[in-house]
């Protein structure tokens, strides 16, 4: 792993969100996903590893990237400074596009690794890929996790959707996506959640 990430030389890890409690706790597949992003920025000269997701449930007001980031501090003994958290995406598609825009972007990333579980690779890289663009360099790593075929089947056409919502944008155009994401996606154009603004 040490000679892949000396190859790569990256800016950041990316570790997305599952799921968390309302305390939060996090659940087993985040718990897993997180520990495998410890050991990538354990593994090589990573400056940074980045926590993703909002306050999702209607039981807390804890973003799930805080708790991501509690998790990796006091679980995982990371140190603090090493730690971004981008607390507006709401999903993969919000994961990729607030973390380009808000860090990659400011901090002049280039090459990004992003952690997931092993069933949501796939998705993950064809969004981060859109989203980021060709003078990204984005590699996807997916944590083992048990997973039904039903699971697989919604990645399927979540991935369908996501062509659909993004049809006929040019990938790595930040205005285009951002104001696509506002009027179409329906986690963030008001029809599901509060529309962002």
């Amino acid at each position: 792993m040490k000679d892949k990430l000396k190859s790569l030389s990256p800016d950041a890890v990316i570790v997305l969100a599952n799921q968390m409690d309302e305390n939060g706790i996090l659940n087993y597949e985040s718990m897993t996903r997180a520990n495998m992003a410890v050991k990538l920025l354990n593994s090589g000269k990573i400056p940074y590893i980045v926590t993703c997701g909002w306050a999702y449930r209607r039981d807390t007001k804890i973003n799930i990237a805080d708790a991501f980031r509690e998790f990796l501090i006091y679980s995982l003994s990371v140190d603090s400074n090493k730690i971004l958290t981008e607390i507006n995406s709401r999903d993969t598609v919000g994961d990729a596009i607030f973390t380009k825009i808000n860090l990659a972007n400011k901090f002049s990333w280039r090459k990004i690794i992003v952690v997931t579980s092993n069933y949501h690779v796939r998705r993950t890289e064809e969004i981060f890929n859109f989203i980021y663009g060709n003078n990204f360099s984005i590699k996807v790593l997916g944590a083992d996790v048990d997973f039904s075929s039903s699971t697989f089947d919604n990645e399927m056409e979540s991935i369908e959707a996501f062509r659909k919502t993004f049809f006929g944008i040019e990938k790595g155009e930040d205005d285009q996506i951002f104001k696509r994401l506002c009027e179409k996606h329906p986690f963030y154009n008001g029809s599901i959640y509060n529309a962002i603004e």
